[in-house]
């Protein structure tokens, strides 16, 4: 577990210790090499819109962890609202370098608007899509390999069943949904399975419930109204 955390917290702590990533301007030329790197690589026909692969028929695969990182509990509504950061990690092979030629930088901090990132969206307990563009989206790191790795955060609701058989011991199951947002691009942008990761500190920031575990599994949701859609469901037990 401790890999997996340094895996998800790294890279965004070494974002965190570096200056905020500033937007290029392709015509300015500056000193800083980690400036003049990103005009190498932005400022040659570069296209954030463009699904960066090598063919039309090829996939990009999206490694995704999700973290819960705090929670709130309506009994009344029977509806858990809570935070989720995702960790999200791709290749764009057109954004790597050789380190050797650029002062051995290996790692750049850059506005997640300047590169092509996946569309996703969380669908809540009233079957409504949130899109990821709603999230907030802090600053991307890219790697001297063109490994990107972004961390959305994201506010969502989740409709709950409850268990009262066991009183005072209630128990609580709240599911939501993820899902790729292009229809039309699902074999071409990979969403692998998510990942979940339950913190250690999973009473915040109510005293009443606790989060025992929270799994995810590939289904199809059924919407009323609608047509099926293959996603992921997220199922958050307490």
């Amino acid at each position: 577990m401790a890999n997996i955390m340094s895996f998800i917290y790294l890279p965004l702590l070494v974002a965190f210790f570096f200056d905020s990533a500033s937007s290029i301007n392709c015509d300015k030329k500056r000193d800083n090499v980690q400036y003049t790197i990103k005009q190498h690589l932005f400022c040659n026909g570069y296209d954030p819109k463009i699904r960066p692969a090598k063919s039309e028929f090829d996939s990009i695969n999206i490694t995704t962890y999700a973290v819960l990182y705090s929670f709130d509990i309506s009994e009344y509504r029977s509806v858990m609202s809570f935070q989720v950061n995702y960790y999200m990690r791709w290749q764009d092979s057109s954004l790597a370098w050789n380190a050797s030629d650029w002062s051995n930088i290996t790692t750049l901090n850059i506005n997640n608007d300047e590169i092509w990132s996946p569309q996703f969206e969380n669908i809540n307990s009233d079957y409504e899509g949130q899109p990821s563009v709603s999230c907030l989206n802090p600053d991307c790191l890219l790697r001297v390999n063109g490994y990107v790795s972004c961390s959305p955060v994201c506010r969502i609701s989740a409709k709950c069943s409850s268990d009262y058989s066991r009183w005072p011991f209630n128990t609580l199951v709240c599911r939501m949904w993820f899902t790729n947002r292009d229809k039309e691009l699902v074999d071409e942008v990979n969403f692998l399975p998510v990942i979940t990761y339950l913190p250690s500190n999973r009473h915040l920031p109510t005293t009443k419930w606790c989060v025992t575990s929270i799994s995810s599994n590939k289904t199809q949701l059924i919407i009323p109204g609608a047509t099926s859609r293959t996603v992921e469901e997220l199922e958050f037990n307490l």
